[in-house]
């Protein structure tokens, strides 16, 4: 028993050895005529990925070894690796070369775990002939794909990131049915202006689409596709409002995964102005464990509501659509004072325990100066977390190089935002004051040396011009 003098390693090494060539038998058989070139490709590869080589070296000495391989290895998950590092390195002519190879097998290599890199690789590479005849070969086939995991993931990427408009266009086409095909043309090529011409179609239009769309709103995969959120919305700006709310309870429980981008948050914000209060109260309960998510997503921020200082115009008038719709009972202002009394609780206890990190950074710094002038209930613990940041003797220049908050760029402001809002809280009826709990805190003695600084007396300079009468006293004293 030769085993028995073998070690544990030789034994090891000898298993390892045996699998090997188990597999390459395998290969051998599978692959015929191509193994040979498709590995001595693969070893060829690993020597041109470490970037050993120039561009020249490396399209090259591979053009001679892949091209005549290319259909074996579009699907194998070895060699696919090569076929992907050719398509990155070569030139126009090469690329085409492989597309002519694979034009036939487009479809399938989308849907393939591994092939799928290959069409993603043309289009990153190809140029703009080339991304128009790989996007063609979908024409047709765009909601079978959609629906398959691999292939929706490329019909996203050629839609998002090299389409052009009207290549857009025909992608989405298949989605609207086959009402929407008939009366389309060149000329009217939008849903919007086909059903303004054939307005005796929209019923047939708008019940065709909603047969495509509300099984793609059932598959997650499916529904967090920009291209789909496109068609949703066309399809909320068009529709009759029976259509609308049916199409609305079909997809509640899928709203949350349109949210992240430009179309699918207002699909999102059309769900919540004209669905009912049961379908409202189910798409909120579905966000609840993506609130801190999208609370930092670029479509869906919270913000002070329509405020032009944080919302620029364009977004004020999306969000004004919404106003008057037939399920909204109360007015904007008890909205707002009800959300309002649930959020200040939370908002100013992270104030008072954050302060200090929040005033010396750019971005958080302006949100103390919102919520001490919107939040609701006892204000002052939170002005005094702040006032206290700026109780101690400011010595130019920082000590350690820690900056005096009067001299801190984010933090003076901090202080003048708050001191020019005293007006605003004594004309809501507030009684809490900011100027008066920052003198009492820091004290004139060491405000005085505020006006060492240019920032630090401008802080000084806005309270005198900004503050009320009987506290100018107290900031002139400090000057």
């Amino acid at each position: 028993k030769p085993n028995e003098k073998l070690t544990k390693e030789e034994l090891k090494k000898n298993r390892q050895q045996r699998k090997k060539d188990l597999k390459r038998s395998r290969q051998e058989a599978e692959r015929k005529d191509m193994f040979e070139i498709i590995n001595q490709s693969k070893h060829m590869w690993g020597d041109l990925r470490r970037y050993m080589y120039t561009q020249t070296h490396r399209v090259g000495d591979k053009a001679v070894v892949c091209v005549a391989a290319v259909g074996s290895m579009a699907f194998a998950h070895d060699a696919v690796r090569v076929l992907q590092c050719y398509i990155q390195f070569s030139n126009h002519e090469q690329r085409q070369e492989v597309f002519e190879e694979l034009k036939d097998d487009i479809l399938s290599l989308s849907k393939s775990q591994y092939g799928r890199h290959v069409v993603k690789k043309l289009l990153m590479y190809g140029n703009k002939e080339l991304v128009a005849a790989v996007i063609n070969r979908f024409k047709g086939h765009v909601r079978q794909m959609l629906r398959h995991a691999a292939a929706s993931s490329i019909i996203e990427y050629a839609y998002n990131d090299k389409a052009v408009l009207a290549q857009r266009l025909m992608l989405t086409d298949e989605l609207y049915g086959n009402t929407y095909t008939v009366c389309k043309s060149y000329e009217f090529n939008t849903l919007e202006k086909v059903v303004r011409t054939n307005p005796d179609k929209l019923n047939n239009i708008i019940d065709e689409m909603k047969q495509v769309l509300t099984p793609m709103a059932q598959k997650e995969q499916v529904i967090k596709h920009s291209l789909v959120h496109k068609v949703f919305l066309d399809f909320f700006q068009c529709a009759p409002e029976k259509q609308r709310t049916e199409m609305i309870e079909s997809i509640r429980q899928s709203v949350v995964y349109m949210a992240h981008t430009h179309d699918g948050a207002r699909v999102a914000m059309n769900c919540l102005w004209h669905g009912t209060a049961k379908d409202r109260k189910v798409i909120i309960k579905t966000m609840k464990t993506y609130m801190v998510k999208g609370k930092s997503a670029k479509h869906d921020m919270f913000k002070n509501p329509r405020d032009p200082a944080h919302l620029l115009p364009e977004i004020i008038k999306v969000l004004e659509q919404g106003d008057g719709n037939a399920h909204s009972k109360k007015d904007k202002a008890t909205r707002r004072k009800e959300l309002l009394e649930v959020v200040s609780p939370p908002l100013l206890e992270y104030l008072c325990n954050n302060a200090a990190a929040m005033a010396i950074d750019k971005a958080t710094s302006v949100t103390i100066s919102d919520i001490l002038a919107s939040a609701c209930g006892d204000l002052r613990p939170a002005m005094m977390a702040v006032a206290q940041l700026a109780n101690q003797e400011l010595v130019p220049g920082g000590i350690k190089g820690e900056l005096h908050m009067a001299e801190h760029p984010a933090g003076h402001l901090v202080l003048k935002w708050l001191i020019e809002q005293d007006v605003t809280l004594a004309e809501a009826g507030k009684e809490e004051r900011f100027g008066r709990i920052l003198v009492d805190t820091v004290g004139t003695n060491k405000m005085k040396s505020w006006a060492k600084v240019n920032r630090g007396a401008m802080v000084l300079c806005r309270s005198v011009n900004k503050h009320f009468y009987h506290f100018r006293g107290c900031f002139l004293r400090a000057v």
